[in-house]
This record gives C-alpha cells, structure tokens and sequence, in this order.
C-alpha cells in the first residue's frame, strides 16, 4: 500500500532514478521533475504529499524554488538535500520541514519522509 506522494526534484537523471527506486522499495509513489522550473510548473497540481528537493540545480536553486511555491500557495512540505557543504541553517530559515545532507542511506530517507507524511514530523532548529 502506498503511504503517500514523493515529488522529487533533482537534475541529475542517476540521483532521481536511484531515488525512485529507494523510495519505491518504501512504499511511495514518486513524481520526478528534472528541475526546479519543472515542479513550478505543475505547481498548481501539487494537492498531496511531500516535496524532496535538491538545493543545487542549474535553473533555479531550491531555495528559489521553496520561496516561489510559497508564494503560489503550495502548502506540502519541502525536504531540502544536498552534497555541498552544511546548508541547514539556510534551509531551516526557508521554511523546509527537514534538510538531509547527501550522502544518506535508504534507512534514513524513509524514515524522515515516514515522519513528515504521517505529520509526526516537528520541524526544530540545529
């Protein structure tokens, strides 16, 4: 049984369909975007689940991004990862529901998103 709708936003096409597959083998159901202009434009069909979004892409950070569906509206809640550095004090001032730095572990992913699409998840500062 699915849990419930993953949208993944990365540009690189091995890191969505390596995450597809994990959250998969979860029990999600996942929408890929290949970018942030991607998701925007299907913001408006963002009803449920739960956003996983890359902070570094070419068109649009995910920062931009997070701030933009704010303004559209999109009420899901944004799961930041990235492999570049410590970005969780600036993810956490966005807004995001969680930031799970890259690497990580299938464990780990699922169960942040477990939390967030169950709404057990309280978003607290480092």
């Amino acid at each position: 049984m699915d849990k419930s709708i993953i949208h993944l936003v990365d540009d690189d096409p091995a890191v969505r369909r390596t995450l597809t597959r994990l959250l998969v083998s979860g029990g999600y159901q996942v929408r890929e975007y290949a970018s942030g202009a991607a998701l925007m434009a299907a913001a408006d069909e963002l009803k449920n689940g739960c956003i996983l979004l890359d902070i570094n892409m070419p068109d649009a950070d995910g920062f931009a991004v997070t701030k933009a569906l704010t303004e559209k509206g999109v009420d899901l809640p944004v799961v930041m990862m990235t492999g570049s550095g410590d970005l969780t004090l600036l993810a956490w001032k966005a807004g995001v529901a969680a930031f799970v730095p890259k690497p990580f572990g299938r464990n780990e992913i699922v169960s942040v998103l477990d939390e967030i699409t169950a709404g057990h998840f309280v978003a607290t500062a480092p």
